[in-house]
Formats: C-alpha cells, structure tokens, sequence
C-alpha cells in the first residue's frame, strides 16, 4: 500500500495525506487534459447553474466552471485538497435535489464496489437531474482516423475498437479497488446498477484517453 494511502473499515482508499503537488505532477499529461474537457464539456452542455464535483483533484475543473460563470461546490474526502465540503461520497451531506448538476469523475473505483450502488444513489439523490460520471475502463483500444480533404469533401471519419480485458480478474491496487471491463467487473454490471437509479443518457471513451469511460446519466426515467 502506498505510504500516502490507507483504507478504513468500510473499504475505500483514503488520500488525506496526498500533498496537493501529487495531482498536478500526476495529473498533467495530454490523457488528464483530454478528460478535463470532456469534463467540463458535459458540464456546460448541460447548461446548468449549479454544480458538485465529488473528487476534486487539481481543480482544473472546477476552476474552469467557475471562470465560466456557474455556482460550483467541491467536495473530496481529503482536506489536504481544501475543499468547500469535507465528506464521504456513501453520506453526502447535502439536501435532495440540490444542484442542477453533479460530476464525479475517477472517483467510484477508490471504493469497493460493494459500495457502488450506494455511492451512485446518493449522487442521484443530492442532483435535481443530471449526473456526470466517469470511471476506469481495463480495454484494449484502438482508433483510426481518417481525414477526407477534397474540394467536394472535407470530413474527418473516425473508426475505434475497444475490447475489455474480460478473460483476466482485476487485482485490487493501491488507488484502485475495481475497474469496469475486466472479468469481475463487467460493464453490463456497472450498467445493471446505473439503470436502477438513473436513465443513462449517453456513454463514450473520449479520444486519445479511452481509459476513462463516461456515463451521462439522467434522474428522470420517462
């Protein structure tokens, strides 16, 4: 276990003692910055007025939300982050319905699943609509993109295959206790539990990170 990281009883990784440094050294590459934007994108075309983002990390996002106008909460289990609220994501201290918007991104796997369905209903619960969720997909990716420049067309066409690791189990790390795609987390099990408290609106692997598998989901399910 890593030195900066310890679990409790209820089986989740805690980063209180993760200096602030360690998110932007970690968090900096072409990959973190990919899935900042779809992020923030989701965000925005939501049109919202409010918003929670549960892991905070940096605060690319939120920061960038902010500067673009909107009401943002951040909450984290780490202090270290300084955040506007400390709390648990199983408990989150927040009235039903109270944020047009809520976004929790590569956050869910630093818990055991077995608190998965819990976590998500409470990020439905303190939403008045839509949740934006992203979590860690074990696949193998590939893309091709194929751009058409003629005087007649101009068009980019892409084409992808994303093949999960589903022959071989995840293995609990130091950050992570699961992740989707492998056998003992298939993505129709993560679906099964999403649809039981939302409608899931869209799902995609952005380009260049496909590693972080997007669900936008909605509350209302008519």
């Amino acid at each position: 276990m890593n030195q900066n990281s310890f679990s409790d009883k209820e089986g989740s990784i805690k980063s209180e003692q993760f200096p602030k440094e360690f998110y932007f050294k970690k968090y900096a590459d072409i990959t973190s910055f990919i899935s900042y934007y779809y992020q923030i994108k989701s965000v925005i075309d939501a049109k919202p007025s409010t918003v929670l983002e549960v892991g905070i990390g940096n605060k690319i996002v939120s920061n960038y939300l902010r500067e673009s106008g909107l009401k943002v909460t951040t909450f984290d289990i780490s202090k270290t982050l300084d955040p506007d609220v400390i709390g648990d994501i199983r408990n989150l201290p927040f009235g039903n319905n109270m944020f047009d918007i809520v976004l929790a991104c590569e956050v869910l796997e630093h818990l055991s699943f077995g608190d998965f369905s819990r976590s998500i209903s409470e990020l439905g619960r303190v939403s008045k609509k839509r949740v934006v969720l992203s979590i860690p997909y074990s696949s193998f990716f590939v893309e091709k993109v194929i751009n058409i420049n003629t005087p007649l067309i101009k068009k980019q066409l892409r084409f992808n295959l994303s093949i999960p690791f589903f022959t071989s189990y995840f293995k609990r790390t130091d950050e992570h206790f699961w992740e989707m795609g492998r056998k003992n987390y298939p993505r129709k099990n993560i679906r099964a539990v999403l649809k039981m408290h939302f409608k899931i609106l869209s799902e995609f692997q952005p380009i260049l990170n496909p590693y972080h598998y997007f669900f936008i989901l909605n509350k209302t399910l008519d």
